[in-house]
């Protein structure tokens, strides 16, 4: 079964994968992935659910994934 991948706006190569929420705390799981398999995930409260938010922070979590793979590359 392929998971349905939705393109980021404003990150190339990188999709949402379908969104998780708990239904106990009213969470979303929301888990990114790139173009090469690289996946990574975070968790928002409920109230966090409006698209340019969740664009927004899918953002800022993708340019930290990418900035800490670039430091451990060399070796920081």
């Amino acid at each position: 079964m392929t998971e349905t991948r939705t393109p980021v706006a404003g990150a190339d190569g990188w999709f949402y994968l379908p969104f998780e929420r708990n239904e106990e705390t009213a969470e979303h799981r929301i888990r990114l992935v790139r173009e090469d398999g690289v996946e990574t995930a975070f968790t928002l409260p409920g109230f966090v659910e409006q698209g340019d938010e969740l664009g927004q922070i899918a953002l800022l979590v993708i340019r930290a994934r990418e900035r800490w793979r670039d430091l451990k590359g060399v070796g920081a």
